[in-house]
């Protein structure tokens, strides 16, 4: 008599879940986050140079975010997800490596094709996976658990950098940091897919691009969120990039500076973890909490 598996299958909403929470744990769970700055000033280059890479770190993904979300409507997201983390990798291998300016420059490029790569087509694929599980109305808390993972990744990579660094020097945080996103990249190889993407041909994503450009210009709270989200994002990647730096000039030894950051990394898990609750804010109560942290930084 044949045995039949009375084990119900999996539910699809949480394959797709834990899929994403860890991709987006692992994407972040970069020993090289928390000391990558002081890298750069063991190298030699000034606040001035630094300063320099992180502006050139900013422009790439300014420049590659548009067209990196017509693309996700172009082929398979999958893929992008597969192929973002393999180009940080390969950015942080030359940090390592080959340590200079112009290395770090190329690094931060590469890093920024796939940060451009991986954002649009992370959201993308989770939102029409869920749309097509009748599950839509999860997905600002579902994608607020994801930045949750990864900011805790943040804060795990933030632990584990300092005693790596004091064993290994940078090499080992380096290598361990390249090992991370290889892992990343073969945790995206399971995210299930069901859209088809558009038969070939050039004008598949510039299509896109050109519809998604049209709708802002007609539609006025889609022109706002395209100018307000990467200002605010912006204004904290600047402030976060020079943190490592200022805990450092207290006078603390390098192992020590990760372990200082949590403060600030335990507070954005926390917002992180609010997401959905700040869903019932609405414009108005998003402004005011803007305004309100605005505030806190002046």
């Amino acid at each position: 008599m044949p045995l039949t598996s009375t084990r119900a299958p999996r539910d699809p909403v949480r394959r797709l879940t834990s899929t994403l929470y860890g991709y987006a744990f692992l994407e972040e769970c970069v020993l090289l986050y928390p000391v990558y700055a002081l890298l750069f000033s063991d190298t030699g280059l000034s606040v001035g140079e630094i300063s320099s890479l992180f502006a050139l770190w900013s422009i790439t993904n300014i420049v590659l975010e548009v067209p990196s979300g017509a693309w996700a409507d172009a082929v398979s997201r999958r893929l992008l997800l597969c192929l973002g983390p393999l180009f940080t990798a390969a950015g942080f291998a030359l940090w390592v490596l080959l340590p200079s300016y112009g290395s770090f420059a190329a690094g931060f490029v590469l890093w920024g094709i796939g940060g451009a790569l991986a954002s649009g087509a992370m959201e993308a694929l989770v939102h029409d996976e869920l749309d097509r599980l009748g599950a839509a109305g999860r997905y600002a808390r579902v994608m607020g658990r994801a930045r949750a993972a990864g900011l805790v990744a943040v804060m795990a990579s933030m632990l584990l950098a300092g005693p790596v660094l004091t064993w290994g020097g940078q090499l080992a945080v380096g290598a361990a940091s390249v090992l991370v996103c290889l892992l990343a990249a073969a945790t995206a190889t399971r995210f299930p897919e069901h859209r088809t993407p558009p038969s070939a041909g050039h004008d598949r994503w510039t299509a896109a691009l050109r519809s998604g450009l049209a709708e802002a210009r007609a539609d006025r709270s889609v022109r706002g969120a395209l100018l307000l989200v990467p200002a605010v994002t912006a204004v904290w990647g600047a402030l976060d990039e020079y943190t490592p730096l200022l805990v450092r000039d207290t006078g603390v030894a390098d192992g020590t500076v990760p372990l200082l950051l949590l403060v600030i990394w335990a507070g954005a898990t926390a917002g992180s973890l609010l997401a959905g609750e700040g869903e019932r804010f609405g414009t108005t109560g998003l402004a005011v909490l803007l305004a309100v942290a605005a505030l806190a930084l002046a």
